[in-house]
């Protein structure tokens, strides 16, 4: 025995040096929340690191998770912080990501500008610390690895995943078991030493093709839940324990902790299809009645046909339970008869008894309003607020574009409860309307028809193609019409955003497409779009704004406020140049673009010729690095140079139509 113990303890003490070791390598470290990006004195820029979801992901979801697939979102921003800045962290899930709309268009990014606008005199900043597919029990993780931003208030959405999502009770390895035996997990998966056997493990077996299984379709290998499964109630429990220690975590933090109740879509969103344990007559009895509604209910039933159909699940209850299906089914004949409260009580049942429960069942709202009545949290009433925008019936689709995700303007409504709970009524009054938020933030024609394409996509494959055809049918109906609405360059940028060509972000790509239409107006619109997108990148903030500013010169003039977002601008530009990864050269065509914007000729003809004097900077930016170039050359009566340098850039690029064209017009300019 006591060989086997030392040999034991050898064992332990072996794996604890290794693992001692191995954390002297950084790369084998778990992605941390933050990574520092640059550095100038005392000023630093940050991001938070989109990869930081890797920690909670293995087996076929860690497939999902990388580059590419589940991402945080990026979230730049520099310390030390002004004296007057105020930081929320928003904590959650795919509904706090945005899913499936852009950044700028969810739900932290409208509660950051009605903050801003309640608040003017603070400077306020919403980080989203929304992770896809994640159960409450990753939430807690995260909120504990966020206090490193050192927020000033956290807000909590979560609750949808505790049955499928990652470490929820159904799901594939890490569900099942209580809180304690999902964190020892968890630690085991951050140690150094299971990470590189993984990784060697991986090596060895070859690299595993491409999955092309979507995210739902691997949860979905969980199956599905009875009614009674005990998994559902040990789910409302973790839920429960993970919410409590969030509120601990605050209370150490001395932070300010709002929780949020939780909305789906009840009237829309079909629960999955499980028939009746039946003798084989009964279930054939018991389908054909189902299937008759299901007839009775296609397209706009009226009073006449609700009523047979309520006769024809009143006769398939008999029969067998009356599961989820049915009750969905008795919902909508009462909402076609008017009884708007009795159909909202089936939509109910019927999103509880789910046999695929992707939604928080009714339950799960009051657990979490003891839970913020314990931890003296402030609480906001989303369920309500959501309640109260819709029918009486229930929750649908104005407000909701899939079975959990908030729509367009649920997410504006999400933004808006959530300031309720902060808010006085003075400050509450500053607020601006839904429409006046969504216009601000670019709500924009592609990216509408982007996300009823995604719907589309979502609703037609499994395991989510069964709820709602007709719906699906509408999506398509939509879109068509959405498409047909667009302008040619809209149209165009889209298709190149589609097959991967030009700029990933598809507001970018359309802008662009827009600049070289000369559509500059509506260019512009969609620039300035991308500079809400993704502030403190080369493309999304620092391209986006020349290019911002270049449409307002070739409209006439710059707009008021237009310089001092240009030098803004080029102050983040050398923020950024301090990175190692940046080209040096980026910086100078920048700068050399923003002074020709501003009038100061001399200073940007010289960036303009040291920038031309780059290969890289010749090919990626052609046609504005000589437009800018000759207009400056010719401005200064150099008129020559301005000829040598069109035919010594565009010969060897193959550009000669368009050096023809400007030297055109250098000769004119001259002749004048």
């Amino acid at each position: 025995m006591k060989e086997r113990l030392l040999a034991l303890g050898l064992g332990v003490l072996l794996v604890l040096a290794l693992e001692g070791g191995l954390r002297l390598f950084p790369g084998l470290a778990p992605p941390p929340f933050v990574l520092e990006l640059a550095r100038q004195g005392a000023q630093a820029l940050f991001t938070v690191n989109p990869a930081y979801p890797r920690r909670f992901f293995t087996g076929a979801l860690a497939d999902q998770a990388a580059p590419g697939g589940i991402r945080m979102t990026p979230h730049p921003f520099v310390e030390p912080r002004p004296s007057s800045a105020f930081r929320v962290v928003l904590a959650g899930e795919s509904t706090v990501q945005g899913y499936p709309h852009p950044r700028r268009l969810s739900a932290g990014a409208y509660l950051q500008a009605m903050l801003q606008d309640a608040w003017p005199q603070r400077q306020v900043e919403v980080f989203n610390a929304g992770i896809t597919a994640v159960s409450s029990f990753a939430v807690a993780r995260t909120v504990e690895d966020v206090m490193v931003l050192h927020p000033d208030l956290m807000v909590v959405y979560t609750g949808h995943n505790e049955l499928y999502g990652v470490y929820g009770a159904a799901s594939l390895k890490q569900g099942g078991g209580s809180v304690w035996t999902k964190s020892l997990y968890y630690e085991l998966m951050q140690a150094r030493l299971t990470r590189l056997l993984g990784t060697g493990l991986a090596r060895l077996g070859g690299e595993a093709p491409a999955s092309r299984t979507s995210l739902l379709q691997v949860m979905a290998q969980a199956g599905t839940l009875a009614p009674d499964d005990p998994r559902r109630q040990r789910a409302s429990r973790t839920l429960e324990e993970n919410l409590t220690q969030i509120g601990r975590y605050c209370r150490e933090a001395n932070l300010p902790l709002v929780l949020c109740t939780l909305v789906s879509n009840e009237t829309g969103f079909a629960p999955a299809e499980a028939a009746p344990l039946l003798p084989q007559p009964q279930l054939e009895e018991w389908n054909r009645r189902l299937e008759e509604v299901g007839t009775l209910l296609a397209g706009t039933p009226d009073a006449g046909q609700a009523r047979r159909a309520l006769g024809l699940l009143d006769e398939a209850a008999v029969l067998g339970a009356a599961d989820a299906r049915l009750q969905f089914y008795r919902g909508q004949c009462l909402q076609v008869l008017g009884e708007g409260v009795e159909a909202h009580a089936a939509f109910v049942q019927a999103r509880d008894g789910d046999p695929r429960p992707w939604r928080a069942p009714s339950a799960y709202n009051p657990l979490i309003r003891q839970v913020a009545q314990a931890e003296a949290a402030r609480l906001a009433e989303v369920a309500e607020a959501f309640a109260q925008a819709s029918p009486v019936a229930g929750v649908g689709w104005e407000l909701m574009a899939d079975h959990l995700h908030p729509s367009a303007p649920g997410q504006v409504l999400l933004a808006r409860t959530i300031a309720h709970t902060l808010l006085s009524p003075e400050e509450e009054a500053r607020l601006r309307s839904d429409g006046e938020y969504r216009a601000q933030q670019g709500d924009l024609p592609v990216e509408k028809l982007a996300v009823c394409r995604a719907m589309i996509t979502l609703l037609s494959e499994p395991p989510l193609n069964t709820s709602d055809p007709e719906h699906v049918a509408q999506l398509e109906q939509e879109s068509q019409e959405r498409w047909a609405a667009l302008s040619p360059a809209e149209q165009a940028g889209c298709e190149r955003w589609a097959a991967g060509r030009g700029p990933e972000l598809l507001v970018l790509n359309v802008a662009d497409q827009a600049f070289a239409n000369r559509d500059f107006a509506l260019a512009r619109t969609y620039y300035q779009a991308a500079r809400l997108e993704e502030p403190y990148t080369v493309w999304g903030d620092l391209w986006a704004t020349l290019r911002w500013g270049r449409c307002q010169e070739l409209q006439g003039a710059l707009a008021a406020g237009t310089r001092e977002e240009l030098e803004a601008a080029m102050g983040r530009a050398r923020l950024l140049a301090l990175a190692p990864d940046f080209d040096p050269a980026l910086l100078v065509f920048f700068e050399g673009y923003a002074l020709h914007l501003l009038g100061r000729r001399a200073e940007a003809a010289a960036r303009l010729e040291q920038a031309a004097a780059d290969p890289g900077i010749q090919r990626t930016f052609t046609f504005d690095l000589l437009s800018l170039l000759t207009e400056e050359l010719v401005a200064l009566g150099r008129h020559a140079e301005a000829e040598q340098k069109v035919v010594q850039i565009t010969g060897p690029l193959g550009q000669r139509e368009f050096g023809q064209q400007l030297l055109n017009s250098i000769r004119a300019a001259a002749a004048h």
